[in-house]
């Protein structure tokens, strides 16, 4: 029988990984990559993770989905949070943004992952 998908939303790699880090044992190789890459690309622990997509969408207005694209990849310029939001198709209004909501996004970001290096 064929799985269902149940539900559906975007969830930052660091939940990827521990995902599947859960269940490392019964992987296929195409999970193995996609652990792999995790482990190489996450910048963030899940709670971490978590918090900033929280913080986003409710101080900046950001979709989930852009949340997620911006906990995943943790622009550190403006120039770098343009482009992260650059396919989304509120990027006009983004654009808009003034550079103190810019400013804003980019100084969580950084205070997310300062408490990340500290955990190390």
């Amino acid at each position: 029988m064929p799985r269902r998908i149940v539900n559906s939303r975007p969830i930052p790699i660091s939940e990827v990984k521990r995902i599947l880090e859960e269940r490392e044992q019964s992987l296929n190789s195409l999970q193995l990559r996609t652990l792999s890459y995790a482990k190489k690309y996450s910048k963030l622990t899940p709670e971490q993770a978590d918090a900033l997509i929280n913080r986003l969408m409710s101080e900046y207005g950001l979709e989930r989905e852009e949340a997620v694209q911006v906990a995943d990849i943790c622009p550190e310029t403006i120039d770098e949070l343009r482009t992260v939001l650059s396919g989304y198709r509120r990027l006009v209004s983004f654009l808009l943004f003034s550079e103190e909501k810019m400013r804003g996004i980019l100084g969580l970001v950084k205070h997310a992952l300062e408490a990340s290096k500290q955990q190390i």
